[in-house]
């Protein structure tokens, strides 16, 4: 099948070849010949830019229907994003909150190990100073 373009040029050969046998066989005058070749090259111009402007408006719709599909394909990605970046505010949150809350954990294991330390000393001396009072009663 011919396209468009194809079709509009072998029209304008078939009336360039008619408008020559009309000539030849004396149906036209010359000067009548080169009123209707103008006629027939306005014609073909004529024809040649309203299929290329078909052509081009059918290039810009395809154009716009892909800038469309993008718009639509970047909007869901914004707003999978921000979906995201909601997640990770939560998220970075809850780390901090319980970053302070393992802090204040072993903060509280280490005063209590310090006091259990404190505790052990004085008992070690209780212990020593009783061992002390032991022998001394001992020798006695």
């Amino acid at each position: 099948m011919l396209s468009t373009r194809r079709a509009a040029a072998t029209a304008a050969a078939v009336g360039v070849l008619a408008l020559v046998v009309l000539l030849l066989t004396g149906v036209f005058t010359l000067a009548a010949a080169a009123v209707a070749a103008a006629l027939l090259i306005s014609l073909a111009a004529l024809a040649f830019l309203v299929l290329g402007m078909r052509r081009l408006d059918g290039k810009a719709q395809r154009i716009d229907l892909r800038v469309k599909k993008n718009e639509t394909s970047h909007a869901a990605n914004a707003a999978a994003l921000k979906r995201i970046e909601t997640r990770l505010e939560e998220l970075s949150r809850a780390v901090e909150e319980s970053a302070a809350r393992r802090t204040e954990d072993l903060s509280a294991i280490l005063v209590s190990l310090g006091e259990d330390r404190v505790n052990a000393m004085a008992h070690a001396r209780e212990v020593e100073r009783l061992r002390e009072e032991v022998r001394a009663l001992g020798s006695a």
